[in-house]
């Protein structure tokens, strides 16, 4: 400790020496370099200065920046996923998701690396079970905070709950998807399809294995990003919000489902099926300008779906049916000549101009009913027979 202690003294007497040596004093004489060498120094000052008034400055804006290009992860994006959970709520939930991370990590067998991809990957699942997901199976449970809480779940709850567990346990897993189900896949030799709602997955026989929707699957199945893991959250909530007949929060829900995995063709489809349900249940209102506003949302999407069309064209029918009830045929025929050819509908210009005069002349407005005649001839100007047909109508009417 002494040499030591000895060696450091005669560094630091070095270092004075240095210090003070002829090499670093100002030589005499030399008052111009003094005044340039202070000058120097005092502009370096304020420019070191303005620049740490500067990064201070931005700080804020470089953080915001920073989290802005900074990925999400599954659990935040769950989180964000759920949209009106509470503050409370998320962290009561993250506080049980914390402790059991912590139990995993304390309790993990011996010679973990030991083990098989496989043999791992059960007792994480079975410890998420055991000591998380101890409530019940409710298909309706799409919630990550709920399923924690409550340990009540579904399969898109608990399979993103076991996708955090496996990712921190350095398990390589993936999230899969068929129609209607989602389930966890452990890329192991050979992969393993694992059915996160069976509390008793790896104790069954491969036969009964064989029976699960993600088996039975097999070639249809597609993997699941976690992005698209996350909008599940909001799909399934639009769809309970949709079979409440709540169309406006299941579109919101479908909207948010898209801002997440825009490339979801399902959620896609079934925002053009609620839009479309919306719209015939505002036919059923009499609420025709809803519906013909929830029309143009269907046509901005551009999804091409046979049945749709064909229901949006009935949906266009009662519309015109209505207006023309309410006497409003010029909007009917505007409306009418605004549709595609790709459906036939059960209106033509002249079956509305026919019923135009009709009821024109039944109310004895024969000024209407004259001007409608007069509208209908100028609209069929290239089929003189339409004209002729129209023309001996309204004879008909005018004698009787």
């Amino acid at each position: 400790m002494g040499k030591k202690r000895k060696r450091f003294t005669r560094a630091n007497s070095q270092r004075a020496h240095l210090r003070n040596s002829p090499e670093n004093q100002i030589p005499a004489g030399g008052g111009m370099l003094r005044i340039w060498k202070e000058s120097d120094r005092v502009l370096w000052m304020l420019i070191l200065l303005y620049l740490a008034i500067m990064t201070i400055a931005s700080l804020p804006a470089l953080r915001q920046a920073a989290a802005a290009s900074r990925p999400a992860n599954l659990l935040d994006m769950a989180w964000a996923a759920e949209g009106n959970l509470s503050e409370t709520n998320q962290a009561t939930a993250q506080q049980r998701l914390t402790e059991h991370l912590t139990w995993m990590e304390d309790n993990l067998p011996r010679q973990w690396g030991r083990y098989s991809l496989e043999e791992r990957a059960a007792w994480v699942f079975q410890a998420m079970h055991d000591r998380l997901l101890n409530g019940q199976y409710d298909e309706d449970q799409n919630a990550l905070s709920i399923a924690l809480i409550e340990g009540n779940y579904n399969c898109v709850s608990a399979t993103i709950l076991y996708q955090i567990l496996t990712d921190r346990a350095g398990l390589p897993t993936v999230a899969m998807q068929t129609r209607g189900h989602v389930w966890c896949r452990l890329l192991s030799r050979p992969e393993l399809d694992i059915e996160t709602t069976c509390a008793t997955w790896f104790l069954l026989e491969p036969h009964d294995q064989s029976q699960s929707p993600a088996i039975q699957a097999a070639g249809e199945a597609q993997t699941l990003s976690a992005r698209g893991l996350a909008a599940k959250i909001p799909y399934n909530q639009a769809s309970l919000d949709a079979a409440k007949g709540d169309y406006p929060a299941a579109i919101r829900h479908l909207d948010f489902a898209l801002s997440l995995d825009p490339q979801d063709s399902a959620a896609m489809r079934n925002r053009s099926a609620i839009l479309n349900n919306w719209a015939v249940a505002c036919i059923a209102e009499k609420d025709c300008q809803t519906a013909l506003d929830i029309l143009k949302r269907m046509e901005d999407q551009r999804l091409h779906d046979p049945d749709l069309e064909v229901n949006r064209r009935k949906i266009v029918d009662a519309v015109i049916d209505q207006w023309c009830r309410q006497g409003r045929y010029s909007q009917s025929l505007r409306l009418l000549q605004e549709q595609s050819d790709q459906s036939p509908s059960r209106h033509s210009v002249r079956s509305i101009y026919q019923q135009w005069i009709e009821d024109a002349a039944n109310r004895g407005d024969w000024y209407e009913a004259k001007n409608a005649l007069r509208l209908a001839i100028s609209a069929h100007q290239e089929d003189p027979l339409t004209v002729a047909q129209l023309r001996r109508k309204y004879r008909q009417l005018s004698s009787s």
